[in-house]
C-alpha cells in the first residue's frame, strides 16, 4: 500500500500547478536528460547511418562477394568448377569482367574501370540488360566530361595482354543512361558495357571472364572453391572502411553519453532542491507516521518518472530531427571524403529502448543520493520553523 501513495505524492510534487520551484526544477531536469538522451541517440543513429546505408550501396554493386583468380587472371566460364558453380545457382551468381580502359570525348579523356555485366545491379539502373554498343556512365565521370545520354564516347582498351607495338583497340559506344550511387568511388570511375564488348576491349576470348558476383546471401563456405580461386566479400574488400566506423563508435558513444551524464547531475540538483523546499511538508508526513522508507521511494519514483519523461521526449526529438533530414536532407557533407552527399540516419528501436532503460535506471540511482539524508531527518527539525 505504500508505494501507491509514494507514487500519487511523487506526481504531486513533480506537476505542482502552484508553479514552485519544485515543478520548474522538474521540467528543467526533463528537459537536460532529454537533451542528453537525444544527443546519444542521434549519434547512435547516424552512425548506424553510415553502416547501414554504405553497406546496402556497396553490396547491391559489389554483390555479396565476388570470386576471382587468386594472380588476376582471367577465368575460363565452361571449366568444370566454374559451371558447376553458375547451374547451382544460375539467377544469383552471374559472370563479370573488368579492367582498366580510357574514356574519350571529344578533346577530353578520362581513365575508367570497365566491368562486363549481362545483368545490371538494380540500384545503378532500372535496365535489366544492357545492349552491345551501349554503355552506363557514372555520374562523376560524365560531370567531368559533360558527357549527356545519347553521346558517343570512344573507349581505348588499356589491356595488358595487348603488345605495345599493336594499335591500340578504340570502341564507339552510345551512352545510354548515367548512374548516380552516392559512392563517388564508383561514380568517378565505374561504366558498365555488355560482356561481349568487355571481352572485345578486354583482349579476352569468348568463354573467358574476370570472376563471378554472387548475389545471394547464402553461406558461401558452403560453397567448394579451392585454389587457384578465392572469395572475397563487399566487406572484406572494403575492411578499412567498416573499421575506421567502428573504431569511430565508441569514442562518439562516450562523448555525447557525457551530455546524458550531464543530464542526470542535474537531476540528482534538482532532487536535492525539492528535498530542501518541501522539508517542512516532509516533516509533517513523518509527524503523521508516514514511514522513511516510503519518503525514500516517493524521491526514487520521482527521478524514475523524470527519467522515463526525459527519455521519452529525448526519443520524440530524436525522431523528428530525423524525419526533417530524410525529408529535406539539411545537413549536407563533401561526398568525396565520406562516400555520400548527406548526414545519413537510421533510427534503432533496439538501441532505444536500451537508452531509455538506462536513462530510468540511472534516474533512479541518481534520486536515491539525495533522498539518503531522509534516514537522519527528524519531523521536530523539518517542522521547526513552521
Amino acid at each position: 500500500m505504500n508505494t501507491p501513495v509514494s507514487f500519487k505524492i511523487a506526481l504531486r510534487f513533480l506537476f505542482s500547478k502552484t508553479g514552485t520551484f519544485s515543478s520548474y526544477a522538474s521540467f528543467l531536469a526533463i528537459g537536460g536528460l532529454a537533451i542528453g538522451v537525444s544527443a546519444l541517440m542521434l549519434t547512435s543513429s547516424i552512425i548506424n547511418g553510415f553502416d547501414s546505408i554504405i553497406s546496402e550501396k556497396l553490396s547491391s554493386i559489389e554483390g555479396n562477394g565476388r570470386l576471382a583468380h587468386i594472380f588476376g587472371k582471367p577465368i575460363n566460364i565452361n571449366e568444370k568448377s566454374i559451371d558447376s558453380l553458375i547451374n547451382a545457382r544460375p539467377k544469383s551468381i552471374i559472370p563479370f569482367t573488368s579492367g582498366i580502359a580510357l574514356l574519350r570525348y571529344g578533346s577530353k579523356a578520362e581513365g575508367i574501370i570497365i566491368e562486363g555485366l549481362d545483368t545490371l545491379p538494380h540500384s545503378i539502373t532500372n535496365i535489366n540488360r544492357i545492349i552491345d554498343g551501349s554503355i552506363i556512365l557514372g555520374q562523376g565521370i560524365a560531370s567531368s566530361l559533360n558527357i549527356k545520354v545519347n553521346d558517343k564516347v570512344y573507349i581505348q582498351s588499356l589491356s595488358s595482354k595487348e603488345p605495345l607495338s599493336n594499335i591500340p583497340k578504340i570502341k564507339s559506344f552510345n551512352v545510354s543512361e548515367i548512374f548516380y550511387s552516392g559512392l563517388q568511388e564508383y561514380d568517378k570511375s565505374l561504366a558498365y558495357v555488355s560482356l561481349s564488348d568487355s571481352r572485345a576491349l578486354l583482349s579476352l576470348d569468348a568463354g573467358e571472364i574476370s570472376g563471378l558476383i554472387f548475389y545471394d546471401k547464402d553461406n558461401t563456405s558452403k560453397v567448394d572453391i579451392k585454389y587457384p580461386y578465392y572469395y572475397e566479400t563487399w566487406k572484406e574488400k572494403h575492411a578499412l572502411l567498416f573499421e575506421w566506423i567502428s573504431i569511430q563508435r565508441w569514442p562518439a558513444y562516450l562523448m555525447f553519453g557525457l551530455i546524458a551524464i550531464v543530464g542526470l547531475v542535474n537531476l540528482l540538483a534538482a532532487i536535492s532542491m525539492i528535498i530542501i523546499e518541501k522539508t517542512n511538508q516532509i516533516g509533517i508526513l513523518l509527524a503523521q507516521g508516514m514511514p522513511k522508507s516510503t519518503l525514500r521511494n516517493l524521491f526514487i519514483f520521482q527521478g524514475g518518472i523524470i527519467g522515463l519523461f526525459g527519455g521519452l521526449l529525448g526519443g520524440v526529438l530524436t525522431l523528428i530531427i530525423i524525419f526533417i533530414q530524410l525529408k529535406y536532407k539539411i545537413l549536407e557533407i563533401p561526398s568525396d571524403i565520406y562516400f555520400m552527399d548527406q548526414i545519413p540516419v537510421s533510427f534503432d528501436y533496439l538501441v532505444f529502448i536500451i537508452i531509455l532503460l538506462l536513462s530510468i535506471i540511472l534516474s533512479l540511482f541518481a534520486s536515491w543520493f539525495p533522498s539518503r539524508k531522509l534516514s537522519i531527518l527528524e519531523p521536530a527539525n523539518a517542522l521547526r520553523y513552521e
